[in-house]
């Protein structure tokens, strides 16, 4: 497995420029390399990462309204990719929050397969601060981590959202003692290691197919996959362990 830290802490790991551009070619690699069986993505310092850059912002506002645009849109781009990576990435991602996940880094955080927290973990939206809408994919994560009514309800309200509450509405599945966390990101990631590999990435891509199709459109999608399954060198050594009366065994196990 891989812990992908982004180690900015003086910048409270923001995603200006080089950091994005350095996660987006960090993923890439990582979604190529079969060797991987998990990603653990966390930040160093007291905040997992406090999202869009404040310097730049104030850096572009003074530019014509075109150039402002245009900047934006080229930015947000680099951003688009990186949560791509994260959300498509053929292993299990698992964010480990500590301090906050703000604005775009909460939208990274949404954008992996698991979340867990520490006790001081706080996910904070702060767009309407700013006067800001949401990037990062957030308005589309959100209601597929929650519920549309519910993720409208957040956006909405903006509230700050504290370790308790965030495991309480599901968007973090445990929640741990700060000192604690890192072992525990390194549990689950080791259990989610242990499946055979093709039912992982079979039910991450399954999974996030089915909201663009119907169910006969995604049966026959889903049992391609299964009769692709057959075919794998973990099917034939788990019917070899059964065989022999055995339990089948992959990756960490």
């Amino acid at each position: 497995m891989v812990v992908l830290t982004m180690n900015r802490p003086e910048r409270h790991n923001i995603l200006d420029i080089e950091m994005t551009d350095a996660l987006v070619s960090e993923t890439s690699a990582l979604a190529r390399d079969d060797k991987v069986g998990a990603v653990i993505l966390t930040g160093a310092g007291p905040h997992f990462s406090l999202g869009g850059p404040l310097d730049e912002f104030d850096a572009v506002l003074g530019d014509a309204d075109d150039a402002v645009r245009a900047h934006w849109l080229r930015r947000t781009e680099v951003l688009a990719t990186l949560v791509e990576n994260l959300y498509t990435m053929p292993c299990p991602v698992i964010a480990a929050v500590h301090g906050q996940a703000a604005g775009a880094g909460f939208s990274l955080a949404l954008a992996c397969d698991v979340r867990v927290a520490s006790d001081r973990a706080k996910f904070n939206f702060g767009y309407g601060a700013l006067g800001s809408s949401t990037d990062g994919g957030m308005s589309w994560l959100l209601p597929r981590v929650l519920s549309p009514a519910k993720a409208l309800e957040l956006l909405l309200e903006q509230p700050v959202i504290r370790a308790a509450r965030a495991h309480a509405q599901g968007l973090v599945t445990t929640v741990v003692p700060a000192a604690d966390l890192h072992e525990h990101a390194l549990e689950v990631a080791t259990g989610l290691t242990r499946s055979a590999r093709h039912s992982v990435t079979a039910a991450k891509r399954l999974v996030r197919d089915s909201a663009f199709a119907t169910l006969t459109e995604h049966m026959r999608n889903e049992h391609r996959v299964f009769a692709e399954g057959m075919l794998t060198d973990d099917m034939r050594h788990a019917l070899a362990a059964r065989r022999r009366g055995e339990l089948p065994t992959f990756g960490s196990a």
